[in-house]
């Protein structure tokens, strides 16, 4: 009896142990094969040391960019920021001088050994105004000014680390190198000496300029690995069974009213439109979880404080009364953006039920001038003052007009000095966020991670942990 019952127990273990190893295996990354990714972005060039041409250019570049051409230091989503070619950085009590050192052993994909001098040339070549060289196995950046932000400004795509040969070939030091490059296509390769070890893809496809309408159907059908999805596509994806991976809530997405439209006189207007928003239903139906409500411009996850200020819709009698007959506004939106034309028409929606008539212009060309218009600002990983100056400077002249000559805090600015700043905006209600949006992908049955997510909280695509299944 004792005997049956041990052969039974033995010959169950061996089969969870099977089992147990099986699924080990399964789940185990392989080396090889090809990752496909589609993008509606396109790139003019490959240098880093090119400025993009648009935001479009420049959120790709931020995407790919960092698995080809290595910075001192990368953002890592809510952490903060990590070490790569500079493994250590220092800085005086002035926040002058700085002194990064350099992690031994790099190798550039042309086989050479990663050199201080070369570090600082590319730097110095970048920002002209510091004085930057080598000592040792360290940079030495000095600035003309204090700058306790410096280590994120170098997180930055124009300060990656790239050599160009004189025969024109571009190298880095990132777990892949460049095969091959047009207007239409990305190929890249494994590079196999790469100081963290080989990335377990040989190689990455990328389609250029393919449009987002066709994207979804390439990893239906199996020809794509990686797409971009809009959030209002994420139910559909998830009826096909298909995985998505997401970004932090990375864009922030927002009312902006015209200068006719942002003096005393429409105060009590911009108030009624700002309070009327159902920013919560937005986020979740409309947007199918794929956003947050926005309190501020900034995220909480960027800016370090809690969406202290956000107000949910109020019922009709708290609304603030308006004077006049003023109760008719001229919204504009891209008319290539169907994610922001259906976010226009829910807040048309709300408005309605406020008294307020809210018509959507979607013009292809020459239109009447609207009351306001719909704005999307992609946000950059970095400290709160800095990611808040860079997304205002970056999104026209429109908006920082606006702000009515509020200053930005400067770089190092204490948070409640930033907190300060998006109370004084949102109050306004010249500028009124709406929500902060993600950027969402489809994944392929045919790729997978390994230790971290194929997409970063800040949007950047993880090409070294990503890994192709055995085909069938």
């Amino acid at each position: 009896m004792h005997g049956h019952a041990s052969v039974h127990a033995v010959s169950a273990a061996a089969v969870f142990a099977v089992l147990a190893t099986a699924a080990t295996q399964a789940s185990r990354p392989r080396y090889g094969g090809m990752i496909r990714i589609e993008t509606d972005g396109v790139m003019r060039s490959v240098d880093p040391a090119i400025e993009p041409a648009d935001g479009s250019e420049r959120a790709l570049a931020a995407r790919v960019m960092p698995s080809i051409f290595e910075s001192l230091v990368a953002a890592d989503g809510a952490r903060g920021l990590r070490p790569v070619l500079a493994v250590a950085w220092e800085h005086d009590d002035r926040n002058v001088r700085w002194r990064f050192r350099l992690r031994q052993g790099v190798r550039f994909h042309d086989g050479s050994v990663l050199q201080p001098p070369q570090v600082a040339a590319v730097i110095g070549a970048q920002q002209r105004s510091w004085r930057v060289g080598s000592s040792g196995d360290a940079v030495v950046i000095e600035t003309d000014r204090a700058h306790p932000d410096l280590p994120w400004e170098l997180a930055d795509t124009r300060f990656a680390i790239a050599v160009r040969t004189a025969a024109g070939d571009l190298f880095g030091t990132g777990p892949f190198r460049i095969d091959r490059f047009d207007s239409r296509r990305l190929m890249l390769r494994a590079f196999d000496d790469h100081w963290a070890g080989r990335p377990f893809a040989d190689a990455v496809q990328l389609e250029l300029g393919r449009p987002l309408s066709d994207q979804l159907s390439s990893v239906e059908l199996g020809r794509a690995d990686l797409v971009a999805i809009r959030a209002t596509d994420a139910g559909r994806a998830a009826q096909h069974r298909l995985r998505s991976v997401r970004s932090a809530p990375i864009e922030v997405v927002a009312l902006l009213f015209e200068p006719h439209r942002s003096g005393p006189q429409d105060d009590a207007l911009r108030q009624l439109v700002a309070r009327s928003i159902d920013r919560t239903a937005m986020a979740t139906i409309l947007l199918q979880r794929q956003a947050e409500p926005a309190a501020g411009l900034l995220p909480s996850w960027l800016s370090g404080y809690a969406p202290i200020f956000l107000s949910e819709p109020q019922a009709p009698a708290a609304r603030p009364p308006l004077t006049g007959e003023r109760r008719s506004l001229t919204l504009r939106v891209d008319a290539a953006d169907t994610v922001a034309q259906d976010i226009a028409a829910r807040v048309a929606v709300d408005l309605r039920a406020a008294g307020v008539t809210m018509t959507v212009q979607t013009p292809a060309g020459l239109a009447p001038r609207p009351d306001a218009r719909l704005i999307r600002i992609r946000l950059e990983p970095a400290s709160p003052p800095r990611v808040l100056s860079a997304a205002l400077s970056r999104s026209g002249p429109r908006l920082a007009g606006a702000l009515d000559g509020s200053q930005t805090p400067a770089s190092g600015a204490p948070l409640e000095s930033v907190l300060a700043f998006e109370r004084t905006v949102v109050e306004r209600a010249v500028v009124v966020p709406l929500v902060h949006l993600c950027e969402v992908y489809a994944l392929g049955d045919r790729v997978d991670s390994w230790n971290a997510p194929a997409v970063l909280a800040s949007g950047g695509w993880n090409l070294a942990n990503m890994w192709v299944r055995s085909e069938p």
